[in-house]
């Protein structure tokens, strides 16, 4: 007899934003699953016809968590449209900004949203890992309270670089606003070693660079196995990942994308960009689209973001969500860090993806090796600031333009565009990284990233499907930033949106 049931979790907790996730279980098996989005905002309808610089007030609060993100793709957008320059020393504050966010997003994601799952009933009464609850219970564990006092103490970081988070408005087309004297970079190396001793006491229980040094799945197995790694935080979750079956969880569609980030002053840029479908092709961004045809949007057809519209439906017959459906040349793909460190050739990553492949437990060992690398990074960039230099240029602004900014955010790849007419913007588009993982159906019925990832898991409890949130919550989704949408109108009128 065949045991068929669908379940609604609604909210899905311990994600960015409201989130319901539908599933359809056979057996004990996911056959069927839907995302949605479903708190509709309208957040960019609040751009149209205001004045191009207004998009950095605005953008910016589209996310608490990914305010400098869209502040770095947005500035970007409109140094495209103007055209404008930027010193030397812009490139690396604004650099070492995004980054620094970034890390914060991965400390967050691994403390208080993913490794939370981890105390559920299903796991906790485990002999083999008596700590789980003391060390990783929301608001109570000690892992968790002394990584969001990390979090918390990093904060002033940003404070040296941009002012304020979130909502810095420091990030413009021309550099920055605020200037770094040398006394700021000195407290600002000793506030990033700080971090550091926290990433390497509680997490690692090594020093970063040791764990970097890990350029295969055979290097992080021996280091697992050396000292005392297996009682660090990051040694209990690869542990525990191999026993509650990660590798098995989230396979997703096996495509990924990635856009240039972190540009340097030659050009130069540490995240090159590639689209891979079994091997790594050039990104070209005329080749993106977005497919509104179950979502809560009027019409149904592939568009670019320069030509998309956006008109709320909220009956629409078929539809499901408030989030739309971006593709790349038409295919569903996955964002990330995952896919950015594949596509960028790292060691580590490329043998992670031929050892295990992409799934809930990769996609979070990624998570966190990116985020000692930006440590690093961050280290590198502060250096190179010379406090009696420049750090801002002005612009000229133009009347009638195009722009794009392209960034990669702590989810994957985040773009904006944005269309000038008469000196105001006439349409404005935002492809956050959750739209891309969080997406539904498209008009040829294929299922989204995470959807794809959800079907085929094996849930052994149906009254608590935690390998459920194991595989959403891989993918870390934001849905305040993929629900802001805007009322776009094409202004090619038929050209090439190239």
């Amino acid at each position: 007899m065949v045991h068929k049931k669908i379940i609604r979790i609604n909210p899905l907790n311990r994600v960015e934003g409201d989130l319901e996730i539908s599933i359809e279980i056979r057996d004990g098996k996911v056959i069927d699953a839907r995302a949605s989005g479903v708190a509709f905002r309208g957040f960019e309808r609040l751009l149209l016809r205001r004045d191009p610089m207004d998009a950095l007030v605005f953008t910016c609060r589209v996310c608490g968590i990914c305010s400098i993100c869209h502040s770095t793709a947005s500035s970007l957008a409109l140094r495209s449209a103007f055209d404008a320059r930027m010193p030397a020393n812009a490139y690396y504050i604004r650099n070492i900004a995004l980054a620094s966010e970034v890390i914060m997003s991965h400390l967050m994601h691994f403390y208080a949203l993913f490794m939370v799952d981890f105390t559920n009933k299903k796991y906790s009464s485990s002999k083999n890992y008596p700590g789980l609850v003391s060390r990783f219970a929301a608001l109570e564990g000690s892992s968790y309270i002394a990584a969001m006092k990390a979090r918390k103490d990093f904060l002033a970081f940003l404070g040296l670089f941009v002012g304020k988070w979130p909502n810095t408005l420091a990030l413009q087309p021309g550099g920055v606003t605020k200037p770094v004297n040398a006394s700021e970079i000195v407290r600002a190396r000793a506030v990033l070693a700080g971090l550091s001793g926290f990433l390497e006491k509680e997490l690692l229980d090594d020093n970063i660079e040791s764990f970097l040094e890990n350029d295969s799945v055979a290097d992080l197995n021996t280091w697992l196995g050396a000292a005392d790694h297996q009682q660090s935080d990051l040694g209990l979750f690869m542990e525990m990942a191999q026993e509650s079956g990660l590798e098995r969880l989230g396979k997703g569609p096996g495509r990924f994308l990635c856009c240039a980030s972190y540009e340097s002053p030659d050009g130069s840029t540490m995240y090159k960009s590639g689209y891979f479908d079994g091997i790594v092709n050039p990104f070209q961004q005329e080749k993106i689209t977005e497919d509104v045809s179950h979502a809560w949007f009027v019409g149904d057809d592939h568009k670019h973001p320069f030509c998309g519209t956006t008109e709320p439906n909220a009956e629409k017959e078929g539809a499901y969500t408030w989030v739309k459906s971006p593709r790349y040349e038409g295919a569903v793909v996955e964002v990330g860090p995952y896919a950015r460190l594949m596509i960028n050739h790292d060691p580590l990553a490329n043998d992670v993806a031929r050892v295990s492949g992409v799934n809930a437990y990769t996609r979070s060992l990624m998570r966190i090796y990116e985020m000692l690398l930006l440590v690093r990074r961050i280290e590198e960039w502060i250096v190179r600031i010379d406090p009696e230099e420049p750090v801002y240029l002005p612009h000229r602004d133009a009347k009638d333009a195009q722009g794009k900014g392209f960034v990669e955010a702590a989810r994957g790849m985040l773009g904006h565009w944005i269309t000038i007419e008469k000196g105001k913007i006439r349409s404005y588009q935002i492809i956050t990284p959750t739209s891309w993982n969080m997406s539904p159906r498209d008009a040829a019925g294929s299922p989204g990233a995470v959807e794809q990832a959800l079907i085929g898991t094996t849930v052994e409890d149906e009254k608590n499907p935690v390998e459920v949130g194991h595989v959403v919550r891989s993918f870390d989704p934001c849905l305040f930033c993929s629900v802001h949408t805007l009322r776009a109108t094409c202004l090619n009128h038929g050209r090439s949106t190239g």
